[in-house]
Parts: C-alpha cells; structure tokens; sequence
C-alpha cells in the first residue's frame, strides 16, 4: 500500500519536459518605466527652460529636432531581442546627450540672431483699467520710418482683451482701410511686445480691435521721427540707452502742465526730476520713478519764469535745461547744462544785412505752417524795433514741431526760441523787438525744415 502514496504536489514529469520557471514580479519593471518617465520629464523641463531663452523660430525647430531624437533612441532600445541594463543606460545616456547638444546649440544659434539684428526703437503704451471707455494712455504714436520697431503693450485691463491695430484709415469712417499691422489679442492684465515690420512713411491710425471707437489715436510715420507716444499737450522725453534723448525742455510759466516720460531701457529704472539748478539745493518736482519698458504721464506744476536743471534721480549723468516762459531760450546752447546769464539780446545779434527779395511787406505779425515735415512758407517779414507775433500751425499729427529763431545761417546764436508744440495744435509765438535784417530760423526737432525772417 505505502507504494501506492505519492505527494499531492508531485508530478510526473516526461522525458523532455521542464518545469515552468517561477513567475518573476512585475514591480521592477513598471519601476524601470517609472524613472525612465521620470528622468525624461526633468530632462524637458530644463530644456523647456533653455527654449524660453531664444527666439520663437529657434526654439520650434530646437524641440522639434530633440522629440525626433527621443523618438529615434527609444525605436533602436525598442528594436533589441532583450531588454538589457545595458540598453536601458543607452537610453538615458541618449536623450540626456541629444538634449544637451541641442540645447546647446539653440542657445548659440539664438544668442547669434539676437546679436547680429540692429535693435530697433521701442514704444511703450497701456491700456489703462476701464480703457473700453476712456482709451488708451496715449492719443498719439511716432516712429521712424522704414524702420523695424517694438511697442510694449500694457493692458492693465483684468479680463478683457485689447490689442494694437495701425491701419491707413478709421475702420469705422472707412471699412475698406488698409489693416499695416495687426496685433495679438491680450486678455489683461499682462505685458506684450509687439515687433512691428518697417513702415513707410505717412499719417495713419492705431486703434483695439475690439473696441475701435473709443480706443483709438493717430499715428505718424515720418523720417526722423521720435518714436514714442505722445499726450495731446505738454512735452515728451525718452530715455534709452541710459540716455535722454533730448536736453531740453520748456513749459509755459505760472502754468500747470504735463510730461509724458517714456522709458525706453527695459528692467532699468528712470525718472524726471526738475530742480533750481545743478546744485540740487531745491526741488521744483520729482516725477516717479518707472522700470522700463514703460511709460506714464507727470503733472508738472505751475514755475515761474526762468531757467531750471532736471536730470534722472537714478542716473544724474542723464541731465538737461528746463526753460519756463517764452522769453528765455535755450541758454548756454544746450549740451545738457543749465547755462548762465540771460540770452543774447536782439540789438547785439541781429545781421544788418539787406531784406531778403521775394519777401512779403513787414507787418505786425506772420503766419506758418509745418506740415510733412516743412515749413510753409519759409520767407517771413516782421517790423523792426517792435514787439510782433508769428502764429505757428503745427498740422503733422503727434509730431513736434517748432521756431528757432537765430542770427546768422550758422544757426549758432538764438535770438528767440519757440515752445515745442505736438500737433495737431496752433501757438503764437511773441517775438520781442528785433533790429532791421535778416534771420535764419529752424525747427530744434527737424534742423533740416529751415526759413529765413526779413525784419525791417
């Protein structure tokens, strides 16, 4: 009987056959899975880091090329009989390789695009909170023409979408205007650079496209033109390159007034101070400071007449002269100082030369116009030994314009200085008493828009 006992778990087994082997646990390799995932995951978040770091075009073609080789590396692992540990090291070796070559060279590649384009102006504008009603922060927008330029959007808007159109006309008067440049769509609050291509010059309209009647201004393209925005009065000033780009300013006396300061130097911090002098005894006004690429608007109080310094508080290298009232001109002619003692007087300066032929009769006063960048006409005639007024018609849409009166063509001695005016807008101008001759006049903006005055 006891030969007639087996083991329940005993088997027998035929010549040939063999035991299955023991089934091995599935953990190790969903682990392998796991890390490899893992790995590949921090691998492209660094190399997300690195593409945020060059151009669009460049950081397209980058991941493009670094997905392709992951792909690649993974099909020949993929390709193997076996599994191997060997062939899991190949794979991270190759695509922690091919993300580090690619990457590098992305940032070559974009760092060299970057260094090799001429960096072009920049124009700063927001579109303030409740802008669907009251617009934008600026009316007008200059820029240079055939010239690549940026303008940093800022819409302050929380939730709503603004963007920036420049178009040849009114899409409401004239639904048939040409759109020149349309800008993304920006849901705000955000901060969006525009690269806008070269435009040629001329007088067109910028304007949201969702909100086209109520947030709109002019735009003016013109050679030579500042870029930057500007307010439909008051005076303008850029700084870029830690730099202003002019030494000079002017308001009215006795009256408040505004400046519209447009920082140009991205992450650098400026202002407009306005002191008594270059000694900084008195403060006259302190505007806030503003990191650029940004831009606001000052409210400049009433001065009486006379001649001041401003500079920037962070920068004081960054100076010039700010001349109140119309009967200082630009003392010590500029060159960013705050000059001595009062201006040359008419009687001293003025040329004894004979009246110009083809002048018109003296008269008590004189009309011109600037417009296209030219002074129409450029002969004027005002009456010797008195007082006279030239009523000045700047008709170029946000462009400054205005009347240097000088001596000689050398146009080295100012005998009266003008107000910058932005147009569209008309000033009169009160030019005090000259001697009999001839003057040469400018505009301090455009030198190259000149006339010549017949006193006598």
């Amino acid at each position: 009987m006891s030969d007639l006992h087996t083991e329940p778990d005993q088997r027998h087994e035929a010549p040939g056959e063999h035991r299955p082997a023991p089934r091995q646990s599935l953990l190790v390799p969903v682990l392998i899975v796991v890390g490899l995932l893992g790995l590949i995951g921090a691998i492209l978040w660094f190399f997300s880091r690195v593409l945020l770091q060059v151009e669009p075009h460049v950081a397209t073609a980058t991941a493009l090329l670094v997905a392709i080789a992951i792909v690649a590396i993974l099909s020949f692992a993929a390709s193997r009989r076996r599994v191997t540990n060997g062939s899991l090291l190949m794979v991270a070796v190759g695509v922690i390789g091919a993300g580090m070559l690619l990457s590098g060279i992305a940032l070559v590649v974009g760092q060299s695009s970057e260094e090799g384009g001429a960096e072009g102006p920049t124009i700063a504008i927001a579109a303030p909170e409740g802008a669907a009603t009251s617009g934008f922060d600026q009316k007008a927008l200059s820029a240079p023409s055939d010239t690549a330029f940026t303008i940093a959007f800022n819409n302050q808007d929380p939730g709503v979408q603004h963007n920036i159109v420049i178009a040849t006309g009114d899409p409401v008067k004239d639904p048939s205007a040409e759109q020149l440049f349309v800008g993304d769509l920006t849901t705000g609050p955000i901060q969006f650079d525009y690269e806008v291509p070269p435009i040629q010059a001329g007088k067109y309209v910028f304007y949201c496209e969702v909100h086209p009647t109520t947030m709109n201004g002019t735009f003016t393209v013109a050679a030579g033109a500042p870029a930057g925005g500007n307010t439909e009065n008051g005076q303008v000033i850029a700084a870029q390159n830690i730099a202003f780009d002019t030494d000079t300013l002017t308001f009215p006396a006795d009256t408040p007034s505004t400046l519209t300061f447009q920082n140009n130097d991205p992450g650098t911090p400026h202002n407009v101070a306005i002191y008594t002098d270059e000694s900084l005894s008195k403060n006259l006004f302190t505007g806030e400071i503003i990191t650029g690429v940004t831009s606001t608007v000052y409210q400049i109080p009433a001065m009486p007449e006379g001649t001041y310094y401003f500079h920037c508080d962070v920068h004081p290298n960054m100076h010039g002269t700010v001349t109140v009232g119309t009967a200082g001109g630009k003392p010590g002619g500029g060159g960013g100082s705050s000059g001595s003692g009062p201006p040359p007087t008419p009687s001293a300066t003025a040329s004894a030369s004979a009246p110009a032929s083809g002048a018109p009769p003296p008269t008590g006063g004189a009309s011109i116009t600037a417009q296209n960048l030219a002074f129409s006409p450029t002969e004027l005639s005002l009456p010797a030994g008195q007082p006279s007024t030239i009523t000045f018609d700047n008709q170029d849409s946000g462009v400054q314009h205005n009347i240097d009166i000088f001596s000689d063509s050398s146009y080295t001695t100012s005998v009266f200085k003008g107000d910058l005016v932005t147009g569209v807008a008309t000033q009169d101008y009160n030019v005090p008493a000259l001697d009999a001759g001839t003057y040469y006049f400018h505009c301090d903006v455009h030198p190259t828009m000149t006339g010549t005055i017949t006193v006598g």
